[in-house]
């Protein structure tokens, strides 16, 4: 009886939901793509009348020709006191903050009640850079990315992360989760619940947060630490994820994940000493000998992947030009819930694949890598784009991460 009360009340709560995102023009679906200790996150769809009144969110799903959004509910009711007044605020502004980035996840809007609190966001719908890595280990019988691909990736997170501290947002919880692949292969950055204003440039936090496996040594000392240079940490540690399968240093405790930093990372066989230098550039112990980000940018390992990103960004922005229609219409209000069951199939422009892998994400994981979420490890409280001109060189300064190189 006990489970049969919890079910309706969990459909009593979602139906509310459902009437409460009707009433501000988007339409629920019962997909759930996401989930933390707070809050979860529903496919949804944008009305023709809302993308009318939100200039915003029309630009963004105008280029992407669809209406999809992702809605994250989060629950104030159970969230703590400290959570609702302290974190959540500070997401939100350092969406804010971070807004109009490539790979930086975008907000589109907020809006809440005495029981809930609704983010409207940008749809990434191949899943987290975790799930992505273990799916290609999988598809090639061998732990991590190709190199290539993991350089790609890497230049997209670094020109995000370098955007956030331009901004004065460190992030604070950057990990595999966090990481998000929209439709076209793009990196998006998410979950900002961690993220502060850094103020001046060399001060210092003191907040305990973070996942142990790509937290910075001297924040696992307790110690008063630098919120960009802890950032460029975990910067290394998720390279390592990307071109190993693994995790560098893989303790719950951290007195002992201490003991595995000062031996410093094993590198896989067959990795290249180029990657293997930037690795160890960004895995140093003192924060201050770390590659800062301008470094990482123009290391010799990284440089390819300016000029691949630079082609993928203006082949996305001549499709965005091209008059379609919208591929997935939006759902007549007597359906069902609209795509209860699935996600629409990704498409690509011709010509492109899915990075690295099948075209088809796969809940799997390398049984023999020992990369895996990091969410029971978590500390704290919880766990219109221009087109690019190919005929002048100033057009590279529109490609995200153009900064880092001014």
């Amino acid at each position: 009886m006990k489970g049969n009360g919890r079910r309706k009340l969990d459909q009593q709560n979602f139906m509310e939901q459902v009437q409460e995102c009707k009433d501000n023009g988007y339409l629920l679906s019962s997909k759930k793509i996401g989930s933390g200790a707070f809050s979860k996150v529903y496919l949804a769809y944008a009305t023709h009348e809302r993308m009318q009144h939100n200039s915003k969110l029309a630009s963004d799903l105008r280029g992407k020709r669809h209406t999809m959004v992702a809605i994250k509910i989060i629950s104030i009711a159970k969230a703590p006191v400290e959570f609702s007044r302290k974190f959540l605020p500070r997401e939100i502004s350092s969406l804010n903050a971070t807004y109009k980035h490539l790979n930086v996840v975008q907000l589109y809007e907020t809006y809440q009640n005495s029981q809930r609190s609704y983010l409207v966001l940008e749809l990434a719908a191949r899943g987290d850079l975790l799930e992505h890595i273990n799916a290609v280990s999988d598809h090639r019988c061998c732990p991590g990315l190709e190199e290539e691909e993991a350089r790609r990736l890497s230049w997209q997170l670094v020109s995000a992360v370098a955007h956030c501290h331009n901004s004065g947002i460190v992030h604070r919880d950057l990990k595999c989760e966090n990481i998000l692949l929209d439709d076209r292969g793009f990196l998006k950055l998410t979950d900002f619940g961690f993220a502060n204003r850094s103020g001046l440039k060399n001060s210092l936090l003191s907040t305990f947060c973070g996942s142990v496996a790509y937290t910075a040594p001297e924040i696992l000392m307790s110690k008063k630490y630098n919120g960009e240079q802890a950032d460029l940490w975990s910067l290394g540690v998720i390279l390592y994820a990307m071109v190993s399968g693994k995790l560098p240093f893989k303790e719950r405790q951290p007195h002992r994940m201490l003991q595995l930093m000062r031996r410093g990372p094993t590198f896989p066989p067959g990795l290249s000493p180029e990657c293997q230098d930037l690795i160890r550039g960004l895995l140093q112990l003192r924060p201050r000998a770390r590659l800062g980000l301008q470094q990482v940018a123009t290391h010799c390992w990284m440089l390819p992947a300016a000029h691949a990103l630079f082609r993928t960004v203006l082949v996305s922005a001549l499709e965005s030009q091209l008059p379609a229609p919208m591929d997935d219409a939006e759902p007549s209000e007597d359906s069902e819930h609209p795509a209860a069951g699935h996600l629409p199939r990704p498409r690509l422009w011709p010509g492109a694949r899915a990075p690295g892998g099948p075209p088809e994400r796969r809940n799997v994981g390398f049984s023999g890598l020992g990369l895996r979420s990091t969410v029971a490890a978590s500390l704290g409280i919880g766990t219109s784009r221009q087109l690019l001109s190919l005929c002048s060189m100033s057009a590279i300064r529109n490609m995200p991460g153009h900064y880092l190189l001014n």
